[in-house]
């Protein structure tokens, strides 16, 4: 069976593909359409990748036909979008385009009110689809192997990644929090003789002089937006990653790395890191002791 999954998403939002996706890649050539940086991440997991800002797939939410048929959509016998489309136009565009195919239109997220984790809503979606998914052993496989570094790493470097951002203020915690968690973690004696990398993307670009000019401790080093390759190379070997509500923890998660994700806002159950080494930390203020819930975790999760 082939099938075309259209996820258009934010990096966090498509990884919570990952569970299903890996489930029916034995049996099911999947062609993924996503964003970057999703689409060089995920590529290596699905039979082809395509770009959602490439040429002609706005065509899909045009009323009327506009004459064009640039928009190249690869023969599949099942199509799964998860793409607002209250008007029903989106689906229509796909039945002219693959007037074979069996379409199944979802919402992009499921309500806030339901609690169910995103990606076991994508696997239920999959699975009411047509497509082999098991919601429930998708999701368990998730939380106990790394789907996105399936080889265990046996020895990992002295290396603790911090990323101090997210998609969106309101989810993260001050930098002068971050500069105080790396002057801690210096001072702890199972975690001072490791490297620090400091992650900034490009929602934190206003942050790196921050950064330069506060952080004291001589083996950090401040990295910003680094290539998808090396970033994976990077989260994959380190020895523990810190961070808030994002994307970038949500790969860390799913490579394997003992992570701490903080949620400051969001719901955990819906959106808690996939992995099997992984601690959240909710807490909505950036409290006085929240620098030390943090140490008391690392060692755990790295102990595990």
């Amino acid at each position: 069976m082939r099938a075309l999954i259209i996820r258009p998403a934010a990096l966090g939002d498509t990884l919570m593909l990952v569970p299903a996706m890996v489930q029916m890649s034995a049996s099911t050539d999947v062609v993924l359409v996503c964003r970057q940086p999703s689409l060089d991440i995920l590529s290596p997991y699905v039979g082809q990748s395509i770009d959602y800002e490439g040429p002609g797939w706005h065509r899909l939410f045009l009323e009327q036909y506009d004459g064009h048929l640039s928009l190249t959509i690869p023969r599949v016998d099942r199509v799964v979008a998860f793409l607002n489309d209250p008007e029903g136009t989106v689906e229509k565009n796909l039945r002219f385009y693959l007037p074979t195919a069996s379409i199944h239109l979802f919402p992009a997220f499921p309500p806030e009110r339901t609690g169910i984790h995103v990606a076991r809503y994508l696997a239920e979606c999959i699975e009411k689809a047509g497509l082999p998914a098991d919601p429930e052993k998708a999701l368990k496989a998730a939380r106990n192997r790394a789907l996105l570094h399936p080889e265990p790493v046996l020895i990992r470097q002295p290396k603790i990644v911090f990323h101090p951002g997210s998609g969106g203020q309101i989810k993260n915690h001050p930098p002068d929090f971050w500069i105080e968690l790396i002057d801690e973690s210096s001072k702890a004696p199972l975690l001072g003789g490791h490297d620090f990398v400091v992650l900034l993307g490009p929602a934190e670009e206003r942050l790196y002089p921050f950064f330069t000019e506060n952080i004291h401790h001589k083996n950090t080093q401040i990295l910003f937006y680094p290539e998808i390759k090396d970033l994976i190379s990077l989260l994959g070997k380190a020895s523990l990653y810190v961070g808030h509500d994002s994307g970038i923890t949500h790969l860390s998660a799913m490579l394997g790395t003992p992570t701490i994700a903080l949620f400051k806002r969001g719901s955990v159950p819906q959106w808690n890191p996939l992995g099997p080494a992984v601690r959240v930390i909710q807490s909505e203020e950036t409290s006085p002791d929240l620098v030390g819930k943090v140490l008391r975790q690392s060692r755990q999760v790295r102990q595990d």
